[in-house]
């Protein structure tokens, strides 16, 4: 029975958390609200819960805030330099205006896919697709919802440089390209969803606003600015900064926060320099720039605070044995599985790692393909570990300064819902061909 009320408890809890959220009640005070939730439901001792909380918030900050910061560093000097719109006009016109959501959506999955980390893309492509969405008279809340569609998809590719593509790798024995079959139907499956309702939803919005354009006719991109760097000038901290993620991945034990961070730095100074005219004063940029990056930090670890209490309540534990003891088709077991424990845990890696280590030996023992397996881990995992519990995507909306009401349901729809009918269509196949 004290079980079952902690499970309830965490339920309630983790709705009332999206609700207070989306009404606008500030992450901390909604984090310790859902925190006394699940204490007194579960009967656990508030402090050490508190003290809980206090290690999931500390932990974060101590692993990222440095990430946040020269992002949001960059994504400012890229902005404020005129390389993003110098970069954005040149492709909106080649691409066309109808064209801008595809565009963006294919440049993040190439990115993605040779292993630069979604937090990179996010911060070098968020200046960049701000102007493309503005020429084509498409919202500006919209942006992270358009980014995921690449970010979440790109893992599913086989040979993918990506944790969630390396991680079954080291449990099943397998390759990094196992069963490609499935990886591209999870694949073309996910991009075709979130790419067709994010299409539909920018024109309904951009009509719905007056902001929409006749995409008949040739673009013309006026300059907002007479001193903007030529689209070459442009490219360079930008091609730079992934150029620096992949070579020091590959050629160097660096920690990846640390090749993130030093990539950055590298190529914000690299702004400056070229483009120190169009930057003005570095010290506001600087101060605009650590500002929102420490922000984004701070409302990213109230999350993993949470999480923290979350993760030590009974109910926890109950669900996880739920999980663990699924009886149904493997590759069912697996969709399910990897799902729930992302859902809680809002990461797709933890739950990798959780389910692998403790249903892999299982799954196989029932005649499942170990490739398929392995390919059906990098999708099944991505789908909801972008809940709002998830302490890196909240972290990239606060610093575009946009609020989980007003653009959450766009990633929803393209990092949650699509991967998840993407994966199951890939687990149907599965279950035919294997």
């Amino acid at each position: 029975m004290a079980t079952t009320i902690s499970v309830i408890g965490l339920l309630l809890a983790a709705i009332i958390f999206v609700v207070a959220i989306w009404k606008g009640l500030d992450v901390f005070t909604s984090t310790i609200l859902v925190s006394f939730i699940i204490i007194l439901t579960s009967w656990m001792d508030w402090w050490t819960s508190l003290s809980s909380y206090a290690e999931g918030y500390v932990g974060f900050i101590q692993n990222n805030v440095f990430v946040l910061v020269i992002g949001a560093v960059f994504g400012e000097l890229m902005a404020a330099s005129g390389c993003a719109e110098s970069i954005a006009n040149v492709v909106t016109e080649k691409m066309g205006a109808k064209r801008v959501i595809l565009s963006i959506a294919l440049i993040t999955t190439v990115f993605v896919y040779v292993g630069v980390s979604g937090f990179v893309v996010l911060f070098v492509l968020a200046p960049i697709a701000t102007i493309m969405m503005k020429q084509a008279g498409y919202p500006y809340r919209m942006i992270p919802g358009i980014i995921f569609i690449g970010a979440t998809c790109s893992a599913m590719i086989p040979y993918a440089i990506n944790i969630t593509n390396i991680m079954p790798a080291q449990y099943l024995g397998t390759s990094m390209g196992s069963a490609p079959i499935l990886g591209w139907v999870a694949f073309v499956v996910s991009f075709a969803v979130g790419y067709f309702y994010m299409v539909h939803a920018a024109k309904k919005a951009a009509i719905k606003e007056g902001t929409a354009i006749d995409e008949s006719q040739p673009v013309k991109i006026q300059p907002t600015r007479d001193d903007l760097p030529s689209f070459w000038v442009a490219l360079i901290p930008f091609i730079l900064v992934v150029v620096l993620v992949l070579a020091l991945s590959n050629l160097t034990d660096m920690n990846t926060n640390a090749i993130v961070v030093l990539s950055m730095f590298v190529g914000s100074v690299v702004i400056v320099l070229f483009c120190h005219k169009q930057v003005g004063s570095v010290a506001k940029i600087l101060e605009k720039g650590v500002n929102n990056g420490i922000g984004a930090t701070v409302m990213a670890a109230a999350i993993l605070g949470f999480s923290g209490v979350l993760q030590s309540c009974p109910g926890f534990q109950s669900i996880i044995n739920f999980v663990m003891g699924l009886k149904m088709n493997p590759y069912l077991t697996e969709f399910f599985g990897l799902n729930i424990l992302a859902g809680i845990l809002g990461s797709g890696t933890s739950s990798i790692a959780m389910f692998f280590e403790h249903l892999s030996d299982g799954l196989l023992a029932k005649g499942a393909s170990a490739g398929a397996l392995h390919r059906l881990a990098p999708a099944c995992a991505t789908g909801m570990n972008t809940l709002p519990n998830a302490g890196g995507m909240v972290a990239q909306l606060r610093w575009m300064k946009l609020s989980l009401a007003e653009s959450y349901w766009y990633v929803f729809m393209t990092s949650v819902l699509a991967p998840m009918i993407g994966s199951l269509a890939a687990v149907i196949v599965a279950m035919i061909i294997y």
